[in-house]
C-alpha cells in the first residue's frame, strides 16, 4: 500500500470515527449536565455528574478528529469563498493601478504619450505619433490589452511580444 492509499484510508476512518467519538462525548455531557441540575430540584445528589467529565473532553477530542478528516473540504471551502473577493478586489482597484502605471511611464493627462522613436509629445489617447506616425501603443494579440510600444510583455496576461 503506498503512501496516498493509506492516508486516504486513514481521512475515511477519522470522517467515521470523529463524528461517533463527537456524538457519544455530547450524549455523555448531557447525560452527566441534567444529573446534575435534576439534583436541585430532588434535594439529593447527582449520580451521574462524572458523564459531564468525561463527555466534554471526549466530545472536543471527536470534534478535532473531524476537523482533521474534514481539512481538505474546508480549506477547498474557504478558498472557493475567498478567490471571488480577490478578484472582484483586484478588478476594483484596476483603474487606480493603471493610472499609477501611467504615471510612472511618464504619461499624464497634460502631457500624453511620448514617442518611442522621435521623442514628440502626442496626446494621452493617441495611438501613433503625429510627428512619425510610429505606433505608440502595441494592442497584445492574446487578451487584446493595450500595452505601451516599447514593452516587451503584456501586462495583462504576460505575452511575449515579438521584436
Amino acid at each position: 500500500m503506498d503512501k496516498k492509499e493509506k492516508h486516504e484510508r486513514i481521512k475515511r476512518t477519522l470522517k467515521i470515527v470523529g463524528p461517533i467519538v463527537t456524538a457519544a462525548g455530547l450524549i455523555l455531557a448531557v447525560v452527566g449536565f441534567v444529573s446534575f441540575f435534576s439534583a436541585f430540584g430532588s434535594g439529593g445528589m447527582p449520580s451521574l455528574f462524572w458523564c459531564a467529565f468525561i463527555g466534554l473532553p471526549i466530545f472536543v477530542i471527536g470534534l478535532r478528529l473531524t476537523m482533521a478528516a474534514f481539512r481538505r473540504e474546508i480549506a477547498t471551502y474557504h478558498k472557493n469563498e475567498a478567490a471571488p473577493v480577490v478578484n472582484e478586489f483586484a478588478e476594483d482597484i484596476k483603474p487606480a493601478v493603471q493610472s499609477v502605471a501611467s504615471a510612472v511611464r511618464g504619461e499624464t493627462a497634460a502631457e500624453g504619450r511620448i514617442c518611442p522613436q522621435c521623442g514628440e509629445q502626442n496626446g494621452a489617447d493617441a495611438k501613433f505619433c503625429q510627428n512619425c506616425g510610429s505606433a505608440l501603443q502595441k494592442v497584445c494579440p492574446a487578451c487584446g490589452n493595450s500595452a505601451d510600444a516599447k514593452a516587451k510583455f503584456c501586462d495583462n496576461c504576460g505575452h511575449h511580444f515579438p521584436e
